[in-house]
């Protein structure tokens, strides 16, 4: 085993080995922000995932390997280019993607409208309609989170949840499932979660060079 460790270090290094955590991928995201704070009348906002624990390694453009150091992040940033659209970066442990341009669809353009629903609306976390005594080993607690920031000109606000939140996955019926997946934000959050799938499945996130 430990043959077979040291022998992957010396191919990484060989081929040469990146490992970046969330401050590298928060430092490259404030720059598009700061970015996009330029523009005249600046309308933009980002979602973060990650699962606790989750790594992941890539091949770059160069050949070479890209790590998480801990915990995989991916953030997807969406800023208006027109009334019409609308355009999507990605940003990841391991760098940028290029940006993608995209129709704002009828869905999302009301959910955007309505921007004090959003800020005001706030996820409640799990709570089973009963108590269980003898819990321990009975549920099953997910470490997976999305992080939100909305600048809406001046107007700027953060939202952030479980996915566990927002579902029925205990032995007791959530509570605040109905409540949660209600809001505009959840709204938004699903159709952004449609998005993301539909460009993974079809190839369309490109790294920059």
């Amino acid at each position: 085993m430990k043959k077979t460790l040291l022998l992957f270090t010396f191919f990484m290094i060989a081929v040469g080995f990146a490992q970046n955590d969330e401050a590298y991928v928060d430092s490259i995201v404030a720059q598009k922000m700061a970015e996009l704070e330029l523009q005249q009348n600046p309308e933009y906002f980002f979602r973060k995932d990650y699962c606790d624990g989750n790594i992941q390694m890539f091949t770059m453009p160069d050949g070479k390997w890209c790590t998480s150091t801990s915990t995989y992040y991916s953030v997807y940033v969406f800023w208006k280019e027109d009334d019409k659209i609308m355009k999507l970066q990605k940003f990841d442990n391991c760098g940028s993607f290029k940006p993608i341009s995209l129709g704002i669809s009828k869905d999302m353009s009301k959910v955007l409208k309505n921007k004090n629903a959003l800020k005001i609306g706030e996820v409640k976390p799990y709570e089973g309609e009963k108590v269980d005594t003898n819990a321990f080993g009975n549920m099953s607690v997910s470490s997976c989170h999305k992080e939100y920031k909305f600048a809406f000109g001046r107007d700027v606000f953060e939202k952030s949840f479980k996915e566990y939140d927002l579902g029925n996955d205990s032995k007791y019926k959530n509570v605040n499932a109905e409540h949660n997946n209600s809001l505009e934000l959840i709204a938004l959050d699903k159709e952004i979660s449609e998005l993301v799938k539909k460009f993974d499945e079809n190839g369309k996130f490109f790294r920059e060079d």
